[in-house]
């Protein structure tokens, strides 16, 4: 006597990951609209799950169900799969040839049906289908970020998916078979079993997967500027404060960059907030460019932009402002002169610089607001133009 019927089994796995593909619905609509790829997932666990839930029921429902939409529904899952990741990933899927050799897939398990019957023929046809789509995933998965448990948990499953695909095909040679019926079959119990708990371990992996990924967003958001990708004011202080210290046990110099795009007032009343918009972007981008890797830009506010310069001294630092002002007006002078929408535009820096040596070093909002009074002289004196101490 068995203590589990195999259709119960096959049930209620089935049921889980309609479950499962509803919990990815809902992630769908409550995540971040740049997190890609939910929907596709959701949709995909759906018609997997429904797939063998179909295929168990052979000998109780149409074969019309359990056989041809069974395996159209496996198809059509594994193929949203690969674009859910794809899309997650930032790629564009094609869907034409692949959709071309789905088509031809099925067409050949309903010439195995009904034409010339042949159960192994088709089983080993819908195992190189899952071969090919797992294969895939996996790849896509493990080149998924962010790179953690996540990407790594998913490429795993869908790696499993191709050896159950591999073990399946072995056995159709091994004398195992009992028939097509699943009650007499023991190999395609345990098959079944294999891909309706792999549904629910895939759908365990896209949470996790995308729960990384909105966790890395949210700590990046938590430390950023959303517009330009700058430190936002509480992380510039928060990493700041490490570079004051170790400025302050080694007696190396810092310096400290305050810049502020000339006339940007006039920029938006003249051009619209958005094209304004554009402006700090750009100037953020190129600036980002010029910098080092210890390097901290900040955005402050509006158009108000603040540098760390970690063990530079007056004479480095003012090379970099008049880089920095040299490379936005030079810049803007090309665009100008070119067609391009965005308008030119120049900046003015203010710097500041300190050293512990012989002497205390200066709190890090003392040398900022020293940095921001050159700063006011630099925009006297006529903008376009750095000043310092």
């Amino acid at each position: 006597m068995e203590l589990i019927d195999p259709r119960t089994f096959l049930l209620v796995a089935n049921l889980l990951g309609m479950l499962f593909a509803l919990v990815l619905w809902v992630q769908a609509r409550s995540f971040p609209a740049d997190i890609h790829g939910l929907r596709h997932w959701a949709l995909a666990i759906a018609l997997i799950s429904a797939a063998s839930g179909l295929a168990s029921l052979r000998g109780i429902v149409h074969d019309g169900l359990a056989i041809i939409a069974s395996n159209g529904f496996s198809l059509g899952g594994e193929f949203l799969l690969v674009v859910g990741l794809q899309r997650y990933r930032g790629m564009t899927p094609h869907w034409r040839p692949v959709l071309d050799i789905m088509g031809a897939t099925l067409l050949l398990i309903v010439w195995l049906t009904y034409g010339v019957p042949n159960y192994p023929g088709r089983i080993f046809l819908m195992c190189l289908a899952h071969i090919g789509f797992f294969t895939v995933g996996s790849w896509l998965a493990w080149g998924a970020r962010p790179s953690g448990f996540g990407n790594r948990f998913l490429g795993t499953v869908f790696f499993l998916g191709v050896l159950v695909a591999l073990w399946r095909i072995a056995t159709l040679s091994s004398g195992l078979e009992q028939g097509e019926h699943v009650e007499h079959n023991l190999v395609q119990q345990v098959y079944l079993g294999m891909f309706s708990l792999g549904a629910l371990a895939l759908a365990i992996g896209f949470i996790l997967l995308t729960g990384e990924g909105l966790r890395q967003q949210l700590e990046f958001l938590a430390a950023h500027d959303p517009m330009t990708g700058a430190f936002n004011r509480r992380a510039f202080f928060a990493r700041a404060s490490v570079e004051w210290a170790r400025a302050a046990r080694s007696g190396r110099p810092l310096a400290v960059l305050v810049a502020d795009i000339d006339f940007f007032k006039k920029i938006n009343d003249a051009h619209g907030h958005h094209v304004g918009d554009e402006v700090i972007k750009d100037f953020a981008r190129r600036v980002g460019e010029l910098l080092r890797i210890p390097d901290l830009l900040a955005r402050f506010g509006g158009e108000e932009f603040v540098i760390l310069l970690p063990d530079t001294g007056a004479e480095d630092a003012r090379l970099v402002a008049e880089r920095i002002r040299r490379e936005i007006a030079e810049s803007s002078a090309r665009t100008t002169a070119g067609t391009a929408r965005q308008p030119g535009y120049t900046v003015s820096i203010g710097l500041a610089t300190a050293c512990a040596k012989g002497t205390a070093l200066p709190a890090p909002e003392a040398l900022i607001a020293t940095a921001d009074a050159a700063l006011y002289r630099a925009k006297q004196g006529g903008r376009n133009r750095v000043e310092g101490i």
